[in-house]
Order: structure tokens, then sequence, then C-alpha cells
């Protein structure tokens, strides 16, 4: 069994297929799916399709940094409400993205900050979008109770002092198709050099789909391809590296565990 801990089937790439890229998951072994949010219409889709498709997947809400300039108290409200509904595992996805400033970095802290805070009074994981800001998103996870909340730091680009920094707060690395790109070895580095205890894997679908379908459309079948290269990075079987990764997934994200 394999779990991919980040996707968008909320994303308007699925809405032609859904269903048959959700057969293709499990038909590859993937047995669990976390749909992420990215803004509140997101997250409620995210919640939707969750109900919807129980017990294959599950939900993440939260406002992402692209978008935190709509944070205020009507989209802090709507994410706590969310938070209750059964099939949501995590806030997310929060976080700092420095590379694009879609959002003015003012606006990405404060919202950030926020769910730091609605995830501790919740007492739910986080899952945490970082560009180009891991020094400054650690700093945050320290000042706001990062260790008491748990959670991911998904789609890993951090370089390996990043990531033994990472562990040692808590949260988990969560890698995906980066992890077979040629130019990313820094990548492949980090994944050998945390604890076992701290490994996801992950797609990101649509985006960042792994070698050999880089540039197409990435969808959580792939999981299993990010699954045998970390296997093969860590002198692991396949099998291993699914049951840990399971494990793993199913003691960052508590809600999962109660539905295997």
């Amino acid at each position: 069994m394999l779990i991919d801990t980040h996707c968008h089937f909320n994303h308007q790439r699925f809405d032609d297929d859904l269903l048959p890229s959700l057969e293709r998951a499990q038909a590859a072994g993937v047995q669990q799916m976390i749909v992420v949010g990215f803004d509140i219409a997101s997250s409620e889709l995210a919640v939707e399709l969750a109900a919807n498709h129980s017990p294959a997947l599950f939900a993440a809400v939260g406002v992402h940094p692209h978008d935190s300039r709509s944070w205020d108290d009507a989209a802090a409200t709507r994410v706590e409400a969310l938070l209750n509904h059964p099939c949501v595992v995590a806030l997310g996805e929060i976080g700092l993205d420095f590379h694009y400033d879609f959002s003015p970095r003012e606006a990405q802290y404060a919202a950030f900050r926020a769910q730091m805070k609605i995830a501790r009074r919740a007492n739910v994981p986080i899952i945490i979008h970082c560009r180009e800001a891991y020094a400054e998103t650690l700093q945050v996870l320290k000042e706001e109770g990062g260790e008491e909340t748990g959670g991911v730091m998904h789609c890993w680009a951090g370089t390996v002092a990043q990531a033994e920094q990472t562990a040692a707060i808590g949260l988990a690395l969560g890698f995906g198709g980066t992890l077979t790109f040629k130019n990313a070895q820094e990548v492949r580095d980090a994944a050998q050099a945390v604890p076992p205890a701290s490994l996801l894997v992950e797609t990101d679908a649509p985006y960042l789909a792994p070698m050999p379908h880089r540039g197409k459309r990435n969808e959580p079948a792939y999981t299993r391809l990010v699954a045998e290269k970390l296997a093969e990075l860590r002198g692991l079987t396949f099998a291993e590296v699914a049951a840990l990764t399971t494990r793993n997934a199913h003691a960052v994200f508590p809600r999962l565990a109660k539905e295997h």
C-alpha cells in the first residue's frame, strides 16, 4: 500500500478524468490520497471530493502563500469550520513562497502565522509549502509551535542541513517527482540523510511528474515511481519503502490512520 500525501484532484486538469485517474492510482497500489486545498474554494472542493470518494480520498484545507493576500477573518472562520469535517486530515497548504511573491511577503507571513495558530488550537498537523524561503519558514515553525502540530514540508527542495533541521523540529519531508530529476542531486542527498521516520511520498499532481513522464500531467498513480526511486536511494526494497512511508503517513496524519 502507498499513500500520496499531496495531490490536487481539485485542480481543473482533473475535471475530465478524475475517476479514471483514481482507478489508475489504486491499480498502482496507491490506496489513500490527500487532496490539498490552496484557497477557500479549492479547500471546499477537496472536502467534497474526499466525502464523495471515501475511503480513498482525504482532504487538507488552507490558504497557500500565493493566495495569502485573500486571508481575512472570513477565511479564518471557514478554514476552522472545514477542519471539523471527518475527511479533513490536515491544515494546508500554508507557508512562504519567495520565488513568485504572488502575494506580498507581509501578507504571506500573516496568513502563515494565523493558520499555524488555528492548527494548534484544532490539534491538526500542517502541510507546508516552501519555495526559496527555507530559513524563514523554519523560523516561523519554531516560533509558532511546529513541533506541537507536526506535519510535513511538502515537495522538498532544500539543502541537507535544512532537511535535518526540519526533521529535528518534528516535521516529515515530502518527496515527489523531483527526486527523479537529473538536476536534483541535492534533493536525493536529503532523502538519504534524514531519519526513516521523516520520509513521506507524494506527487503534487498535476505538477512535477517524475521521470519518464516529466513535462506531462502528473497523477497519483506515479507515487509508485517516487517510492521506487526512494527505495533505490535508501537501499531498501519497494515493499519496505511502501510499508515505511505508509506507517509514517499514518503517524503524521492520525485521522488518516483511523480510516485504514
